[in-house]
């Protein structure tokens, strides 16, 4: 073992945003009213509609999916684009992808009201319960690879976060699974205490050129070390099971015990060495470094694919959450024609049905 690979993900294959740099504002736009405390639409709708790139997550959250039966029968995706490097150096762009064996089910509206009204607790009740009979539940892991060389092929960006990879090209290979088989004895201290940070990997995976994943990088440590304490990597549940070996010593709420004389490196008293070398494919760039809006954004392509791979009942129910979501009358008449206008460009007969029933007129 050569330690932990932090694999953070998203029960939904693609994202909001991809630039980390909005980040702290779209958590602000989703949480409640800083004024009420109450998660309202009209504010959701307001920052989302600067950020025509979330048409893809939104046809995942206001879809049939956008709320999972349970933990048991909810998928789970890697969301960024890693690299995979073998022995000889040969670098591939991955994704990851978690199928639960025994499928995927999620609660309708009216289910929804019954199953969290009678236990707001129900999915992790579930999922304690099937682990506590034996019935454990168990995740397939599987990747998709592309040669590096390859990404200029498509239409849209491959490390872009708000898109996904066609599997008729690019297929789901196993590789792996997870296997729940042991509930945890202290929630606090096994669950509230994790702390995941995608800059944690392994060697044979790295990162790629994705920009949501750069930022990340730097962020989510940050964000445990103010959270948890700077040795938070030393908590059982974080740190790694192989023996941790390096002259790194003390700090804020330290609280593994050593006795060497040696807290530095490198040191001729001290046989401490470094890690063992992995390749890693230096980048070959040319041109100027920017920060500039990416040349394929292909907004509206892929959630027109997928509301139309639906069936007209599923259809029926998006556009009625839609409708309901920009009925809300904090909802500006400009921020309803803008969400009109992405959905027309998304799909022209479902920007139509948005515009009918909300008795706006459709701009394409």
């Amino acid at each position: 073992m050569q330690g932990n690979f932090d694999l953070v993900g998203n029960n939904f294959p693609v994202f909001f945003v991809r630039d980390g740099m909005k980040f702290p504002d779209m958590v602000h736009a989703l949480k409640p009213n800083p004024k009420s405390h109450i998660q309202e639409n009209w504010r959701i709708l307001d920052f989302f509609s600067h950020h025509p790139e979330s048409l893809h997550m939104f046809s995942f959250l206001f879809d049939d999916l956008g709320v999972p039966q349970d933990y048991r029968h909810m998928e789970g995706s890697g969301v960024n684009t890693y690299t995979l490097i073998n022995k000889d150096g040969k670098a591939h762009y991955v994704k990851f992808h978690w199928k639960p064996t025994c499928g995927v089910k999620c609660l309708l509206e009216e289910e929804c009201i019954k199953v969290g009204g009678a236990n707001h607790s129900h999915a992790t009740q579930d999922l304690y319960n099937a682990i506590a009979s034996g019935n454990y539940p168990e995740w397939k892991l599987f990747i998709q690879i592309m040669d590096p060389n390859h990404e200029d092929r498509f239409d849209f960006d491959p490390l872009d976060v708000t898109k996904t990879w066609p599997e008729d090209i690019l297929p789901l290979q196993p590789v792996g699974r997870l296997v729940l088989n042991k509930n945890i004895d202290n929630f606090f201290a096994e669950n509230e205490q994790l702390a995941f940070c995608p800059a944690i990997i392994v060697p044979g995976v790295y990162y790629s050129d994705d920009k949501l994943l750069q930022t990340r990088i730097f962020s989510y440590a940050d964000t445990q070390r103010h959270r948890l304490g700077p040795n938070y990597l030393q908590l059982p549940v974080n740190a790694p099971k192989c023996a941790h070996h390096n002259n790194h010593h003390d700090g804020f709420m330290n609280f593994m015990h050593r006795d060497e004389e040696v807290n530095y490196f490198p040191s001729r008293f001290d046989p401490c060495h470094h890690a063992e070398r992995h390749p890693i494919p230096p980048p070959v760039l040319s041109g100027k470094r920017d920060k500039c809006i990416i040349q394929k954004e292909n907004n509206f392509k892929q959630p027109g694919e997928r509301y139309r791979s639906w069936d007209s009942d599923r259809q029926e129910r998006f556009i009625c959450r839609w409708v309901e979501a920009l009925s809300d009358p904090r909802v500006t008449h400009e921020i309803r024609s803008i969400w009109i206008s992405y959905w027309s460009q998304a799909d022209k007969s479902l920007g139509q049905k948005l515009a009918s029933r909300l008795n706006v007129k459709p701009t394409m």
